[in-house]
C-alpha cells in the first residue's frame, strides 16, 4: 500500500513538473524593460527642436522558462483616461529578431544561447538578460507634438506587446507591458 502511494505521489509530481515546463510565454515569464529611463518620451530644446530618444529593449526569462525568439512588437498609445491616441488607436509595429535564453543558469553559459538542462552546474534561475543591440524609436514625433499641444499631461502611456516563438516552435504573443510617456525625457 505504501509503495503504491509513493508511486502515485511520484507520478503526480512528474505530471506537475511537465505541466510547469510547458507553460506558455506570458508577461510574468518574460520580463521586459527599456534601457535608461524605462519610459518613452521626448525633449524640446530652447530653440524648439524636438528630440525623441531611442530605447534599447531588455529581456530576461523567469526561472524555468523556455528560451524565446522575439520577432515583432506592436505598440499603441493612450491618454490618462485610456482613450486611444494617434494612428486612430492602431499604433505602430516593428521587427525585433532577438533570442532570449531559457531561465536556466550554469557554470559556463553559451554567449548567445545561455544554458541548457544537463550543462555542468545547471539550475532553474532567471535567465541571462539580453539587451537589443540597436535602439528602437518607440514614440512617433506626431504623438510628441500631440502631447505638447495637450499641455504635457501626466498619465499618458503606451502598451507594447511582443510576438515570437519559443524553443519548441510554439508561437506566442505576450500580454501588454505598460510604458509611461514622459517629457522631458
Amino acid at each position: 500500500m505504501k509503495r503504491v502511494f509513493i508511486l502515485i505521489v511520484g507520478a503526480v509530481a512528474v505530471a506537475l513538473l511537465l505541466a510547469a515546463c510547458s507553460a506558455p510565454v506570458t508577461s510574468s515569464r518574460l520580463q521586459f524593460a527599456l534601457s535608461d529611463s524605462g519610459t518613452i518620451g521626448y525633449s524640446v530644446s530652447p530653440t524648439g527642436a524636438l528630440t525623441v530618444q531611442g530605447r534599447n529593449l531588455r529581456f530576461r526569462n523567469a526561472a524555468g522558462a523556455y528560451g524565446v525568439t522575439i520577432t515583432e512588437y506592436r505598440i499603441a498609445y493612450f491618454d490618462e483616461v485610456g482613450a486611444a491616441l494617434f494612428f486612430d488607436g492602431s499604433g505602430q509595429a516593428g521587427s525585433v529578431n532577438l533570442f532570449v535564453p531559457a531561465g536556466i543558469q550554469c557554470e559556463e553559459p553559451d554567449e548567445v544561447y545561455g544554458c541548457n538542462l544537463g550543462d555542468p552546474g545547471w539550475r532553474f534561475a532567471p535567465g541571462a538578460e539580453v539587451v537589443s543591440p540597436q535602439s528602437y524609436q518607440l514614440m512617433p514625433a506626431g504623438l510628441a507634438f500631440e502631447h505638447i499641444g495637450a499641455g504635457y499631461p501626466i498619465g499618458w502611456y503606451a502598451e507594447i506587446e511582443f510576438d515570437g516563438f519559443d524553443t519548441l516552435g510554439r508561437a506566442f504573443t505576450t500580454a501588454p507591458y505598460l510604458l509611461a510617456i514622459t517629457a522631458p525625457d
